[in-house]
């Protein structure tokens, strides 16, 4: 009669996909339930540990899997969970940068990279690209790495630029390298270490290169928590909370709680405020850009107007910009990083049809 490991064994190996799909979706969801704040310390290790363990995995793939020999018997029972855990890993760390790009990106950026990662997630379980290999794995490792550093880098100094994400590259070239020439070594075929290894190592980084020239990276390790249109901001010194004044939103209309549909007397001021998130230690300016419609259906951008913003609280860096010299129509608002990124966004419409002397009924909240 089989033991029960054997029968276990068995039963694995009749359900391999869907074995490897479990181990995908715990990864999501475990770190959908861990990941609290980008620059919380145990994240940042738990993550490069994964990646350590995942590079060495790998390795270990391409060593016994790909040439075709067994472990050492000692390991073999442990080895065998390799590609769930590998799998895991992955399904963990994708989960982590796709709750992170989603958070520090606005509209189709938004959209666009989280249907990237989404496809990333699935894209090792089809059966149609497991026969090239570990291609997919040096792709989606290759991913990983950059995605990683790209906010380190940041969190680290306190700042974000754009060479912190060509160093991020370049740091993920060294695992990759180390593990292409392993791949070398291992199977003796110089061909099929570029195909397998190579290539798809180094077209992910040109696709994230390409991305971020074309300012498609969300700008992490940013997030915009809160943009909105107002009558009035004012700062309560001893609270550190801002009161906004605006008008009163239909019953209805629960998910409006500013003046994105601005009523003006001339001479009134348009406010936005923002509440930005930052890591712990940051300190480093964002940009605020109105833009105006134009009767030929342009936007007519103006100057972008600086803001100071300090990490570290856990309701974002509050400010605001106004604007006085204004035109009836549609506008909206660009928050920016300094390299020109869009956190975030709001679009408004300004109307000047108010009977002289008319109030508007405001109500103030505090945020």
């Amino acid at each position: 009669m089989a033991s029960f490991a054997e029968r276990l064994l068995a039963f694995r190996h009749r359900h391999e996909p869907a074995e490897h799909i479990t181990f995908f979706c715990g990864g999501f969801t475990f770190d959908a339930l861990m990941v609290t704040r980008i620059d919380d310390a145990p994240v940042l290790v738990q993550q490069s540990a994964y990646l350590a363990v995942a590079g060495l995995l790998l390795a270990g793939v391409l060593a016994w899997n790909h040439r075709g020999v067994e472990p050492p018997k000692r390991l073999r029972r442990i080895w065998s969970w390799s590609v769930p855990v590998v799998h895991f890993m992955l399904g963990t760390l994708l989960n982590a940068y796709a709750l992170f790009y989603f958070k520090a990106a606005s509209g189709a950026v938004a959209v666009l990279f989280v249907i990237v990662i989404s496809c990333l997630l699935l894209i090792n379980e089809l059966p149609q690209l497991r026969r090239f290999g570990p291609v997919a794995l040096f792709g989606l490792y290759s991913f990983c790495l950059t995605s990683y550093f790209a906010y380190l880098y940041p969190v680290i100094i306190g700042r974000l630029r754009a060479w912190m994400f060509l160093l991020a590259v370049g740091t993920s070239l060294l695992p990759l390298l180390v593990l292409n020439y392993f791949h070398h070594w291992i199977s003796a075929d110089r061909w099929r270490a570029a195909r397998q290894a190579i290539a798809p190592s180094i077209g992910v980084q040109a696709l994230l290169l390409v991305l971020f020239a074309f300012h498609l990276i969300p700008p992490v390790p940013l997030s915009l928590l809160h943009i909105g249109i107002y009558h009035g901001v004012t700062r309560d010194a001893a609270s550190g909370t801002y009161r906004l004044s605006h008008e009163p939103s239909p019953w209805w209309r629960i998910w409006v709680r500013d003046d994105r549909d601005f009523r003006a007397h001339p001479g009134d001021r348009v406010y936005c405020f923002i509440r930005v998130f930052a890591p712990r230690a940051f300190r480093d300016e964002v940009r605020v850009r109105w833009a105006r419609k134009t009767a030929d259906g342009d936007w007519a951008a103006s100057d972008a107007l600086p803001i100071t913003i300090v990490g570290g609280r856990e309701q974002g860096f509050g400010g605001y910009t106004y604007k006085q010299n204004w035109t009836r129509g549609d506008w909206r608002v660009t928050v920016e990083t300094a390299d020109g990124r869009e956190i975030g966004r709001r679009a408004l419409t300004i109307r000047d049809d108010l009977a002289p002397g008319e109030m508007l009924p405001l109500i103030v909240t505090a945020r």
